[in-house]
């Protein structure tokens, strides 16, 4: 998979209609509101500050800040020009605070605001500001990137206005709501200080320079091969937030030093990479790293440290480890706490966490949306699988949760709920298939697209520490 290309796809409870909640309209009035730009708004909400994707003008280059990532879920009907999305802070009431502004598009000369990333179907559809977003049909599934400018925080909250060639809608609000969970499909086992008598690295490249280096242990455990994007060091106080003390990183996002990885006698960042987007590699299983810091001074008994291991699926984070402390050490020896299932478009190839699989028939698309074996993917979640001939429904359950979808239908149910699809199941070679992400989200997975790769992973995720 390609490094930074990937995108999240938000996990949705559901296809329920929050628009208008948050400030207390009912869902008729967000609807009609909604439909005066030819659009309805069905869903928008702040997901996680969990990934650093963009800068505050393009896509094409991390910032070495952490973005804010949000979900917009709506209805564009037989067809619209959506022509720019501004995202705007506000008070729980709705009322703009002007602590930031985030825009697809900067109309005149002087206009304020950062770029506001929008991503459909894995895609990126603007890499910087510019004048329309194209058109829409139907129900669209988008996802917005705004990078830090600080007003990515509790008590924060946010609203849109969509301008559309029909008109302009307004959504209501979303609060901040960092995630307590990380998806990415990797553990941090250990992570410990070694001593201060190594010279490895130097701030740029790694080679000895003269200076002596901090020196760490890292080991990791990945459910299935996964890219690391980036591995970052960060000087901390004893709760875990950045003391400004030093920081030093696989990539030049941001500010900071080489952090040299070896893994044995392999030099794993000879240096840093002249495209910030290349990934420091890819990794499957149990893997040890020795990390090697260029001492700037900062690094001495008493200081604390933490280490970031970003994914495209997410960022572990470990505790504070303080330097110098024979008693201070992270240590995770818990099992897994996630389950993961990767397909590809158009291939019968597929595994479960490390178990491979032939599937009967390959996933692929259908109207924009993805089409996969339900009862493949129904049991590899852990539900059990019902066929019912003479309805021609198909029927889920685990964990207290039942779905119901009939082929050929747009309408399934979710424990009773009628939910409306935009794509029904069918049958292909007496094989029953559905969109996977209705499925997969209502069971609480998350799904995750990348040129034709799809990765399901455990919603419930690993507790962030």
């Amino acid at each position: 998979m390609k490094s930074y290309r990937k995108t999240i796809i938000s996990a949705l409870a559901g296809f329920v209609l929050l628009s208008g909640m948050a400030t207390g309209n009912n869902i008729s009035e967000a609807a009609e509101q909604a439909a005066s730009g030819g659009i309805q708004i069905k869903q928008f909400r702040y997901l996680d500050k969990e990934l650093d994707r963009i800068s505050l003008d393009t896509t094409a280059k991390p910032d070495g800040t952490r973005d804010g990532h949000l979900d917009l879920l709506l209805d564009a009907g037989d067809g619209v020009e959506i022509k720019s999305v501004t995202m705007r802070t506000a008070d729980a009431e709705g009322k703009a605070t002007s602590h930031g502004i985030w825009k697809t598009w900067k109309a005149k000369s002087g206009d304020i605001g950062n770029l506001l990333a929008v991503v459909r179907d894995g895609k990126i559809v603007n890499t910087t500001f510019q004048e329309t977003l194209g058109t829409f049909k139907g129900m669209a599934q988008l996802e917005l990137y705004a990078s830090d400018n600080n007003g990515m925080k509790p008590g924060e909250y946010y609203y849109l206005e969509i301008e559309t060639n029909k008109g302009v809608v307004k959504s209501s609000v979303t609060p901040f709501a960092e995630n307590e969970t990380s998806y990415a499909p990797v553990v941090i086992r250990e992570f410990s200080w070694k001593d201060l008598d190594s010279d490895e690295t130097g701030i740029a490249e790694f080679g000895a320079d003269g200076r002596k280096d901090g020196h760490y242990k890292l080991k990791l455990s990945f459910a299935q091969k996964t890219e690391v994007l980036a591995v970052i060091l960060r000087s901390t106080d004893k709760d875990g937030k950045e003391a400004y003390q030093g920081i030093w990183r696989t990539n030049r996002a941001g500010t900071g030093w080489l952090l040299g990885i070896a893994q044995g006698t392999t030099v794993v960042t000879p240096g840093f990479k002249k495209d910030v987007k290349e990934p420091v590699g890819s990794f499957r299983g149990n893997v040890t790293f020795d990390l090697y810091a260029n001492n700037n001074g900062s690094i001495k008994d008493g200081q604390y440290y933490t280490v970031e291991v970003e994914t495209a699926y997410g960022t572990v984070i470990s505790k504070p480890v303080k330097f110098g402390d024979p008693a201070s050490h992270y240590v995770n020896d818990a099992a897994f706490p996630f389950k993961t299932i990767a397909l590809k478009l158009d291939s019968t190839a597929a595994s479960v966490d490390e178990q491979d699989y032939t599937l009967e028939v390959a996933p692929f698309t259908l109207d924009g949306r993805t089409m996969v074996p339900i009862r493949f993917i129904g049991e590899a979640l852990g539900a059990k699988v019902d066929w019912n001939g003479e309805d021609r429904r198909v029927t889920l359950v685990k964990e207290g949760i039942k779905i119901e979808l009939v082929i050929d239908q747009k309408q399934a149910s979710v424990n009773g709920a009628v939910n409306v699809l935009d794509a029904p199941a069918i049958i292909r070679d007496d094989i029953t298939l559905v969109p996977v992400r209705f499925v997969s989200e209502s069971m609480n997975m998350k799904v995750f697209f990348d040129d034709g790769d799809i990765v399901i992973t455990d919603a419930k995720g690993q507790k962030k520490l």
